[in-house]
């Protein structure tokens, strides 16, 4: 019965160390990184359907973004968790709000509900 508890007790140490260890592999980027990170630079990424996306996001909270044949501009701001970006034409013009993340070696662009949107590739001046 000993034995039995404490083979118990290692399962739910070794599952507590895995969730641990799965948590602490990712970091939330704040709004001002996000800022410092990719304003005024243009960033290149794809989307979770595996399309290529850019975008550029200027300093004035204007931004372009293009993906296959569509070309959009629009807004953003920064947020204390984030971002949120409002297209013109994608979303009908609907504000929608991001989590960015590094997540196991990758920049990750987390849509509201949690979903991977569009993993960064690169970041050109």
């Amino acid at each position: 019965m000993i034995a039995k508890t404490r083979l118990t007790m290692l399962a739910a140490c070794a599952i507590l160390s895995v969730a641990t260890s799965a948590v602490a592999q990712e970091q939330a980027w704040t709004g001002e990184q996000i800022k410092a990170a990719w304003v005024g630079k243009k960033v290149f990424g794809r989307s979770a359907t595996g399309g290529l996306i850019d975008f550029h996001m200027r300093a004035d909270g204007t931004a372009t973004v293009a993906t296959g044949n569509l070309v959009d501009s629009g807004t953003w701001r920064a947020i204390e968790a984030g971002y949120c970006a409002t297209w013109k034409k994608i979303r009908a013009g609907e504000e929608r709000c991001f989590k960015v993340v590094n997540r196991n070696g990758k920049v990750l662009v987390l849509n509201p509900d949690g979903a991977i949107g569009t993993e960064i590739l690169n970041v050109v001046d």
